[in-house]
């Protein structure tokens, strides 16, 4: 009856180790392949920006509710003009918005924080699609309406132009969404934060 027993304890032995054998695929199969190396000039996939970058980031809440407006502009309209009216006949006093459509006229801005004399003058005097126009618009300390716009244009050649925006000329057509924001306090953000 040993022999038996022994046998029975070898079968097990041989079965268990088939088993494991069976289930454990082959090594190299179970290693990801080597990444390669990210070319220079390139960002690699897995980038993320660093936590703690901002530390003089506010944040504000602007409430739950707000009114959205789509304020449409056609050929000759000057969308900056166009909003601070908005603004004022709407009484806006806080509010960001985007927008869309075309301009063939425009004088757009960089800032030279080096020498600080003012914008550096972009002009725009040709068919071009407005990529995308984002802003703001505030009331200053004399209450008027005060809008703040950067935006991009496409040329039909496919380059682009950019800046702060202090004019732009509508050639077909403009729409600009514009989100109030409920009770937002001062924008000034305290200097000591």
């Amino acid at each position: 009856m040993s022999g038996v027993r022994t046998v029975a304890r070898v079968m097990s032995v041989l079965m268990v180790g088939a088993l494991t054998v069976a289930v454990t695929p082959d090594a190299r199969a179970q290693q990801p392949p080597a990444p390669q190396p990210t070319p220079e000039g390139y960002v690699p996939r897995e980038f993320r920006p660093a936590k703690g970058a901002a530390p003089k980031m506010v944040v504000t809440d602007l409430g739950k509710g707000a009114r959205t407006y789509r304020v449409t502009m056609r050929k000759g309209d000057e969308i900056l003009s166009g909003l601070t009216e908005f603004a004022e006949k709407y009484h806006i006093k806080h509010a960001h918005f985007s927008g869309l459509g075309a301009i063939d006229k425009g004088l757009f801005g960089w800032t030279d924080v080096e020498r600080h004399v003012g914008q550096k003058k972009i002009e725009i005097n040709e068919e071009a699609e407005i990529v995308s126009v984002l802003g703001s618009i505030s009331v200053d300390d004399q209450g008027r309406s005060v809008v703040h716009a950067h935006g991009v244009v496409a040329l039909s050649d496919g380059s682009v132009r950019g800046g702060h925006w202090h004019e732009a000329h509508v050639s077909i057509v403009a729409d600009i969404f514009v989100t109030e924001e409920e009770a937002a306090p001062d924008s000034k953000p305290d200097a000591a934060k």
